[in-house]
């Protein structure tokens, strides 16, 4: 259920861990994104794998407090906060639309998320245990991230490409419209992605973002 999504989030990456052992970045997103691939792998081939997290980052999101509402969190997912500016908000988070992380800070999450699971014996993972975790899935993985930056481990938190990011598929938005260095393209129906890909191919506007977004 969509309750559970973290629960699956996490177990994916606990799997990507111990499936592969020489990773050197996972890489997450939506099924509906338009992705140039050639521009991402640039940018990650510039950057430090080294206990490193990117995206597009939520920095002052207050997690829903409703019991009727999908998102949900009881005090026992997510105890409330007291920022001195914001009050109950979560710690910063990369938002689902794509996030990349860098494999040895994923093994500290999926450490951290695994010694949970040993502390409940028999433990199943249903819509029960997802209700010990922070909801949806992208805030619980910025709650487990923070855990590890509060016990003294340095994490590398990279914000500075939100320009590469349309969550609005259309030149003509008032909001995180896309232009010609956007590589990250949300909300895209089926038929517009072979749209864009076909354009992509025939223009070689892969190559071209791919130099755009090396820094």
């Amino acid at each position: 259920s969509y309750r559970t999504l973290n629960l699956k989030a996490l177990s994916l990456m606990a799997w990507t861990v111990h499936a592969f052992p020489n990773l050197q970045w996972i890489v997450r997103h939506d099924d509906d994104v338009y992705l140039r691939a050639s521009a991402l792998m640039g940018q990650l081939a510039a950057r430090p794998p080294v206990r490193y997290y990117w995206g597009m980052f939520d920095h002052g999101s207050a997690p829903m407090r409703d019991p009727e509402h999908q998102h949900y969190n009881s005090y026992e997912q997510f105890p409330k906060q007291q920022h001195p500016a914001w009050g109950d908000i979560f710690p910063p988070y990369a938002r689902g639309v794509l996030w990349a992380m860098s494999a040895d800070l994923l093994g500290l999450v999926v450490a951290d998320f695994e010694q949970d699971l040993r502390q409940q014996p028999g433990a199943v993972l249903d819509e029960r245990a997802a209700n010990t975790l922070p909801h949806p899935d992208d805030p619980a993985i910025g709650v487990l991230v923070t855990s590890l930056a509060r016990r003294g481990i340095t994490v590398n938190i990279d914000d500075r490409d939100l320009n590469s990011y349309s969550l609005n598929p259309a030149c003509n938005s008032v909001f995180s419209n896309m232009h010609n260095r956007t590589w990250i393209v949300h909300h895209v129906k089926p038929e517009t992605m072979q749209c864009m890909w076909d354009l992509d191919n025939a223009e070689g506007a892969g190559e071209v973002a791919r130099k755009n977004s090396v820094k």
